[in-house]
C-alpha cells in the first residue's frame, strides 16, 4: 500500500529509529510513545488483521519477544506489555511497552514528551543488545474455514399400536382438563 505510513518506514522512505529488524519485521520506537522505549514491531507485509497471514504474524510475535528482551536488558523497566490494538494506521503491528514505575502505559494516556536525541540514545541502547534466543522453525499449518453443516431433521417413525393408544390417553386428558376450566368459567360467570 503506497499511503501506508507503516510500509513507507519499513521501506526506509521516511526516518524511524529501528532497534531491531530481519526478513520478516522491522521495530522501530514509536515516535508518541506511551512510555520510555515503547516499539512498534511491523511485518513488512501489508495487512492488517494478524489472521490475514498466520505464518508472518507468528514470525511478528517472535520479532516482538526479542525486541521486549532488548528493552528489558537495555533500559530495565519492571517489566514489558505486548499489545495489539487496531489504531489510527491499518496495517497489523504489535505494540512493545516498557512498564516503569512511573509510567503505565495505557493506550488512553497521553503520549510522553520525547525528543531525536533521546529516541536515538533509546534506540541505539536497545538496538545494541543481543538477545540469545532465536525462535525454533514452524511447520505451516494451514488453516480451513469450518463451514456449518446443516443437520438433517430425523424423519419421524410409524408409532406403535401402543404408542398410538399412549397418545390417544394423552390427548383425551388434555381435552378433559380444558373441558373442565370450560364449564368452570361458565358456572362462574
Amino acid at each position: 500500500m503506497n499511503d501506508c505510513i507503516f510500509c513507507k518506514l519499513v521501506r526506509k522512505e521516511m526516518p524511524s529509529k529501528i532497534v531491531y529488524e530481519d526478513d520478516t519485521c522491522v521495530a522501530f520506537l514509536d515516535v508518541m510513545p506511551r512510555s520510555k522505549g515503547m516499539c512498534l514491531v511491523v511485518p513488512k507485509e501489508h495487512y492488517t488483521f494478524f489472521d490475514e497471514n498466520f505464518d508472518t504474524s507468528s514470525k511478528a510475535f517472535d520479532a516482538a519477544l526479542i525486541v521486549g528482551e532488548k528493552i528489558k536488558k537495555a533500559l530495565d523497566p519492571l517489566t514489558v506489555f505486548f499489545s495489539i490494538i487496531q489504531a489510527q494506521v491499518p496495517h497489523f503491528h504489535i505494540r512493545v511497552y516498557p512498564v516503569y514505575e512511573d509510567q503505565i502505559p495505557l493506550g488512553e494516556n497521553q503520549p510522553i514528551e520525547t525528543n531525536e536525541g533521546e529516541l536515538t540514545e533509546l534506540a541505539t541502547k536497545i538496538k545494541s543488545v543481543d538477545v540469545d534466543w532465536e525462535p525454533k522453525k514452524k511447520e505451516v499449518v494451514e488453516v480451513i474455514k469450518e463451514v456449518p453443516v446443516k443437520k438433517k431433521e430425523p424423519e419421524p417413525k410409524e408409532k406403535s399400536g401402543e404408542e398410538k393408544s399412549e397418545n390417544k390417553e394423552e390427548e383425551k386428558k388434555r381435552q378433559d382438563n380444558k373441558d373442565f376450566w370450560r364449564k368452570r368459567d361458565w358456572e362462574m360467570a
